[in-house]
């Protein structure tokens, strides 16, 4: 009997030229495995011979339109890739995100967020204080590389980085994704988006929380993306790095986490913790120029050996880094959630957004009537804010207390 993956090797080993027009030859395709696999044959009664035929027909159907799918990703994230967009930090990029309202916002924009009010959201834009790391949001920055070589380890893919991104047709709105999925990975990741936490305090949910998922919709939107992969990643550090060594994986001992569908991951012991989960290092350092609280950050590959890291680090002394201090770190938990855009909440959503920007262009154009504003918001400081929540798919995801906490 012939089997579902007989009819796609010999689509892939007949056809691989034609994918993009494959619709074109789905007729040809299907008389070809009729007869190649011999279906019409002379054991087989007539209801045998009509089924197996509807069975080729409807694997074929799956396939193109798989393929039609696939390409339809792939053209999407060409076109996204092609944008010329403002280097991260540079004067063009900070006049661009004075002018929009980012995704990153959205909440605070909505009134959704207990971290950011409104207003002080349309004053912070109006009068925008320079940057000021904080431990909180240096932490995320310091491991959003792990969680992205973590991410594209588990799901084999490579993740594009990608700057602001302005709506195409909706100018007072852009976002900043965390990355996007290449077409050189599994099909279903093709233009797939990434959003990456990697929270030092916050405690994890299996759920997503309502200001992230709002954040996500913008970000789907503004780029045309049907999904985003939410990741939530639980990064700690080591005392030392006797402590990092001694840490083990030992694959002959039962572990909280399993990976049968990466190759030869479960059987790998080097930078592995006990939990089969990633463990590594990473430096921090200053470069010519930057303020000593600016620091940079420098990345080895996951799953070397002890010594091989040890060789990194040192082979970094020797190119001349200005090192502040190397750290050992290992991954003791994660959640992976998929985001899936929702057409309907958004279109109901635009309206709050033009009423934002109305008021932040009112405020912008009478900076007298901010005083009244900030009025307003010093009265409501004290007001206890109420939790709120979002209902998605039948499922209640509550308010948490932080917008922003990497």
């Amino acid at each position: 009997m012939i089997k579902k993956s007989d009819i796609i090797d010999y689509i892939n080993s007949n056809y691989s030229d034609a994918l993009d027009n494959l619709h074109l030859y789905e007729k040809y395709i299907l008389e070809e495995i009729i007869d190649v696999f011999n279906i019409v044959g002379e054991n087989k009664n007539e209801h045998q011979i009509n089924s197996e035929k509807y069975f080729i027909k409807e694997i074929i159907s799956e396939y193109i339109n798989n393929n039609n799918i696939f390409n339809i990703r792939k053209n999407k994230l060409y076109k996204l890739m092609k944008l010329e967009l403002p280097e991260q930090r540079s004067p063009k990029w900070f006049e661009m995100r004075s002018n929009i309202l980012t995704a990153s916002s959205f909440a605070a924009a909505l009134g959704d967020c207990h971290f950011t009010s409104r207003n002080q959201l349309i004053y912070d834009k109006i009068n925008p204080r320079p940057y000021e790391s904080n431990p909180i949001t240096e932490w995320g920055v310091k491991y959003e590389e792990i969680a992205t070589l973590f991410y594209q380890l588990i799901t084999n893919t490579n993740v594009k980085e990608f700057g602001l991104i302005p709506h195409p047709v909706f100018p007072i709105f852009g976002a900043s994704p965390d990355g996007i999925c290449d077409d050189t990975g599994p099909p279903e990741f093709c233009s797939r988006m990434l959003e990456i936490k990697c929270p030092p305090k916050r405690k994890f949910t299996k759920s997503v929380p309502k200001h992230y998922w709002m954040q996500m919709q913008g970000q789907l939107e503004v780029c045309d993306l049907d999904e985003c992969d939410f990741l939530q990643v639980k990064v700690e550090e080591y005392d030392n790095f006797t402590d990092y060594k001694n840490d083990v994986f030992n694959d002959s001992k039962p572990h909280n986490y399993s990976y049968p569908n990466i190759k030869d991951y479960d059987t790998t012991i080097n930078g592995k913790t006990s939990d089969n989960l990633p463990k590594g290092c990473t430096i921090s350092y200053l470069k010519e120029g930057d303020p000593p609280d600016k620091l940079s950050y420098l990345y080895p590959k996951l799953l070397l050996s002890d010594d091989l890291y040890l060789k990194w680090i040192d082979d970094h002394i020797k190119l001349g880094y200005n090192i502040i201090e190397t750290k050992w770190w290992k991954i003791t938990r994660y959640e992976l959630s998929t985001v899936y855009r929702d057409k309907v909440w958004w279109n109901n959503t635009i309206e709050y957004i033009l009423e934002f920007y109305n008021d932040y262009m009112y405020y912008k154009n009478n900076v007298a009537e901010l005083k009244n504003l900030i009025d307003i918001e010093n009265k409501n400081k004290n007001k206890k804010n109420k939790k709120n929540i979002i209902t998605i798919e039948k499922e209640v995801i509550p308010e948490f207390m932080l917008c922003e906490d990497s």
